[in-house]
């Protein structure tokens, strides 16, 4: 979609208010979403699900599995199945938690932040590219609107695990 299509042709969002707000946060979404899907049949070694489970152990861990699986709105087992997977790939690593020795804790390894890296490498190219044909203003405005997004989405409980 253009920025003339979002804008109307004009200089100001939609004015339907907070539902065409909305619209174009999701339509903006769909097409980071989009490069993040293509980094990662770029890289061909993960699975939409694997990179799932890597991400939510890198940015939230480290897990136990009942708090990634709960995270992740899979089941236990499901969620063991990919830690499985990902630590067999050298990509995760389990150990024993601190405060209970039946407590097992997921985190990344250097090889899972690394692969995380070449994909966030890869993605932030394609936005920077993006971001280029944009005026050094509008990308500050877009870059603080963002900062102010993600700091209240992410208070939300319903909307970030």
């Amino acid at each position: 979609m253009t920025t003339e299509a979002i804008h109307g042709g004009g200089d100001e969002l939609p004015s339907g208010g907070e539902s065409d707000s909305a619209w174009v946060v999701e339509e903006a979404s769909l097409v980071l979403v989009e490069v993040t899907l293509n980094a990662v049949a770029e890289m061909g070694d993960l699975s939409l699900t694997q990179l799932r489970v890597l991400l939510a152990v890198d940015r939230h861990g480290p897990l136990n599995l009942s708090t990634l699986a709960s995270h992740l709105t899979m089941s236990i087992s499901a969620a063991g199945r990919m830690v499985d997977r990902l630590e067999g790939a050298g990509l995760l690593t389990r150990f024993p938690a601190a405060h209970s020795r039946r407590e097992i804790r997921i985190e990344t390894t250097e090889d899972g932040r690394e692969t995380l890296g070449r994909l966030r490498a890869a993605r932030r190219r394609r936005i920077g590219a993006a971001l280029e044909r944009l005026t050094p203003g509008t990308r500050q405005a877009l870059a603080r609107g963002l900062q102010e997004f993600t700091a209240v989405a992410q208070d939300e409980d319903d909307f970030l695990p």
